[in-house]
């Protein structure tokens, strides 16, 4: 049972990374699919976690979206501290794009002035909800 439920978590996580990688990348799901030689239905299937990936399919899905395969490869060791660490977990879409257009931003004291107006509206986010 307990390999079962691993399997099933190791699927989704590693949708989960195909996902955010080709959302980062700026990719439709028939983009990648295209550049793969797949549809783009089986791309949906292994973002959801749906369908096994083989070592190689994974292999072409990173060359595909220009990262060395190890970035999917599962560390049980640092999965379990990160899970436990993080309060995170998955990005959102709307994190993604975030994270996206943050990252187009060069300039330094640009990017900084960002970060301090995020970090102002966040913190009057959390005293009108106290208040709230």
């Amino acid at each position: 049972m307990h390999c079962i439920m691993k399997r099933e978590t190791d699927k989704r996580h590693i949708g989960d990374l195909i996902r955010i990688v080709r959302k980062t990348a700026g990719l439709s799901q028939m983009e990648l699919a295209e550049r793969v030689g797949i549809s783009y239905q089986q791309i949906q299937k292994y973002e959801k976690g749906v369908s096994e990936i083989s070592v190689s399919r994974l292999s072409q899905i990173a060359h595909a979206l220009n990262i060395p395969l190890s970035r999917f490869v599962l560390d049980e060791e640092k999965m379990m501290v990160s899970e436990s660490v993080s309060p995170y977990g998955t990005l959102s879409d709307n994190e993604i794009e975030l994270l996206k257009l943050f990252r187009r931003i060069k300039d330094k004291k640009l990017k900084d002035g960002f970060l301090i107006a995020i970090k102002s509206i966040a913190e009057l986010s959390e005293k009108r909800d106290k208040k709230g």
